[in-house]
C-alpha cells in the first residue's frame, strides 16, 4: 500500500492488481508497422516473436507487447527457441477479436515449447487449426509458467491439434486459468489438457473447454502421472463424445490434490443414462488421495446438471 501507481524504477510499472513490468524489466513492442507515431517508440517494435524474443533477457521480467494487428504463424518444432526464463508475452486486445494478437500453427509438427521457468502467455487468439492433425502444439515442461486469458481454437473442421496442452515433468507451479479453448468440425483430440509427468501444485481453473475426443477412455484433461497438489476447480467442459469423460484420473498413479467445483455437459443420443458425461473418472486404487468436492454433469438439454461422480453412501 502507498506505492505510485507508475514511475519509480525500484517498484516498477504498477497497476490496481499489482505490478504489470517488473523493475528494471525490458518492454518490447511486437507487431505491425504504424502503430506509433513517434520514432523513439517505433525503433522499439520489431515484426516477428523471434526478433521480440532476442531482446528479452533471463531471469529479469521482461515483457513483450503484442500489438493489435499482429500475426504470426507457428511453422517449426520448438519455434520459439530463443525464449528466456521469465517472460511474459501479453497481447494487446480482446481475445477473440480479429485484430488480437494471433499465433497459427501451421505444420503438424510446430511446436511451442514453455521450456524454461516463469514463461507467462497472456490474451492472446491460439490458433491450433492452421494444418490438419497438430500433435502437440504446447508443451510445458518448466516451473511457474502459465497461459492465462486466452481465445485457444483447438479445431476447426478437419484441422486443428490432436493433444493441445501437454503438461511435462518439471512444470511445477504451472497456472492453466482462464481460458476459452473452443471446438468446431470433425478434427479429434486424444486429450486436451495431459498431465504427463509428476508436477506439484498444477492449477487449472475457470476455462471453458469444448472438445471432440476420440473415445471415451480418453478425459478432457487427463492426469497420467503421479501429480501432487493438483488444484482443479471452477472450468466448464463440452464433450462431443457419448459418454465421454471430463477429468480422467489414469491407472494406478498416486495423484495427490483436489477437483471441485467443475461444470460438464455431454451429448445423449440414444437417450439412455448410461451416456451421461463422468465428471471425474478414478480409473486406478488410489482415488482416496484426491480430494472430489461438487463436481456436477448432465446429458439433457434441459436439465442442470446431478454430482459426478456421485456422493458416497455412509
Amino acid at each position: 500500500m502507498g506505492l505510485p501507481l507508475v514511475g519509480q524504477k525500484s517498484v516498477g510499472f504498477r497497476t490496481f492488481f499489482g505490478t504489470w513490468v517488473a523493475p528494471g524489466a525490458r518492454v518490447t513492442f511486437l507487431g505491425p508497422a504504424g502503430v506509433f507515431e513517434d520514432t523513439f517508440t517505433e525503433n522499439n517494435r520489431v515484426a516477428t516473436l523471434n526478433a521480440a524474443l532476442a531482446r528479452c533477457r533471463s531471469g529479469k521480467g521482461d515483457v513483450i507487447f503484442a500489438l493489435p494487428g499482429y500475426a504470426e504463424s507457428i511453422s517449426s518444432a520448438d519455434f520459439a527457441s530463443s525464449l528466456v526464463a521469465g517472460t511474459k508475452l501479453i497481447a494487446v486486445g480482446r481475445p477473440g477479436a480479429s485484430s488480437n494478437p494471433t499465433l497459427t500453427w501451421t505444420a503438424t509438427t510446430s511446436t511451442f515449447l514453455l521450456d524454461v521457468a516463469d514463461v507467462e502467455i497472456i490474451g492472446f487468439n491460439l490458433n491450433f487449426a492452421g494444418i490438419d492433425a497438430v500433435v502437440a502444439p504446447i508443451t510445458i515442461s518448466a516451473a511457474g509458467c502459465a497461459l492465462i486469458d486466452n481465445l485457444i481454437t483447438l479445431a476447426a473442421g478437419s484441422a486443428g491439434a490432436t493433444t493441445p496442452i501437454t503438461v511435462a515433468t518439471g512444470a511445477n507451479n504451472c497456472l492453466i486459468k482462464g481460458n476459452k479453448m473452443l471446438h468446431t468440425g470433425t478434427e479429434t483430440e486424444v486429450n486436451v489438457i495431459s498431465v504427463t509427468g509428476a508436477v506439484d501444485n498444477l492449477e487449472i481453473c475457470e476455462n471453458k473447454i469444448s472438445c471432440l475426443l476420440t473415445s471415451a477412455t480418453g478425459g478432457i484433461v487427463q492426469i497420467g502421472a503421479a501429480a501432487t497438489n493438483l488444484d482443479i476447480h471452477d472450468n466448464l467442459f463440452y464433450n462431443s463424445v457419448e459418454d465421454g469423460i471430463a477429468i480422467r484420473v489414469a491407472d494406478t498413479f498416486a495423484a495427490t490434490g483436489w477437483i471441485y467445483k467443475n461444470y460438464g455437459k455431454t451429448i445423449d443420443a440414444g437417450g439412455t443414462v448410461a451416456n451421461t458425461l463422468k465428471m471425474v473418472s478414478f480409473e486406478g486404487t488410489t482415488e482416496s488421495l484426491i480430494g472430489c468436492f461438487e463436481n456436477y454433469s448432465t446429458d439433457e438439454a434441459t436439465a442442470s446438471g446431478v454430482l459426478s461422480p456421485a456422493a458416497a453412501t455412509s
